[in-house]
C-alpha cells in the first residue's frame, strides 16, 4: 500500500511540474501581448465645448467629459464645435484599464 501511494504521489507531482512548465510560456506571451479585452477610458475636454465622435460615431456626449468608456485599441477621436464650424480628428490607441486625456483648443 506504502509504494502504491508513493508511486501516486510521484506521478501527481511529475504531472503537476510538468503541468506548470507547460503553460508558463503561455502566460508570459499572454503577459506581453496588448490585451483586446477589458475597459479603457477618455477624459475629453476642448476649448470651444464639442461634440465627441469616437471612430465617427456620435458618442452623444460633449465636452468636458471625464472618464468616457472605449473598447480597448486603436480609435480616432473627433470633436466637432456645436455650431458645426470646426472638427478636429485624433488617432490614439488605448490599453485595458488606461485613461487617456486630451485636451483640444479647436478656436481658430
Amino acid at each position: 500500500m506504502r509504494s502504491v501511494l508513493s508511486s501516486t504521489a510521484l506521478v501527481t507531482l511529475i504531472c503537476g511540474m510538468a503541468c506548470s512548465v507547460a503553460t508558463r510560456p503561455a502566460r508570459a506571451a499572454r503577459r506581453d501581448a496588448p490585451s483586446q479585452t477589458g475597459a479603457a477610458f477618455l477624459d475629453v475636454a476642448s476649448f470651444p465645448r464639442a461634440k465627441i465622435l469616437i471612430d465617427e460615431v456620435d458618442t452623444g456626449k460633449v465636452t468636458p467629459e471625464a472618464h468616457l468608456p472605449v473598447t480597448v485599441g486603436r480609435h480616432k477621436l473627433t470633436l466637432v464645435t456645436l455650431d458645426g464650424a470646426r472638427r478636429r480628428t485624433l488617432g490614439f490607441t488605448v490599453e485595458a484599464g488606461q485613461t487617456r486625456k486630451f485636451t483640444v483648443h479647436l478656436a481658430q
